[in-house]
């Protein structure tokens, strides 16, 4: 294998390793809006919100295939969001 596509494979693991505490503080942080949401009683999908937080997210993106698959990653995030404080509240 080569150097370069070694030292590319080592780049991610790094990334990879980042966003993983990234995405672990951001459930800490979800754990938090479960906590409100069943305080006021609010249901656990705000369409409006998501669509905001992919708009706010992805409009700086001017590689069009990329920006696509940021989105889909952000879909992707925020359905594990729902899933996960579905089960907190069961």
């Amino acid at each position: 294998m080569s150097d370069k596509l070694n030292e590319a494979r080592n780049k991610i693991n790094v990334i990879d390793q980042q966003m993983k505490e990234l995405f672990l503080k951001r459930m800490e942080i979800v754990d938090e809006i479960i906590k409100e949401k069943k305080r006021l009683n609010l249901p656990i999908y705000d369409e409006t919100r998501e669509k905001e937080v992919i708009k706010k997210n992805s409009e700086d993106i001017d590689d069009e295939l990329l920006k696509t698959c940021y989105i889909n990653f952000l879909i992707s995030l925020m359905n594990e969001s729902k899933k996960y404080q579905k089960e907190k509240l069961n």
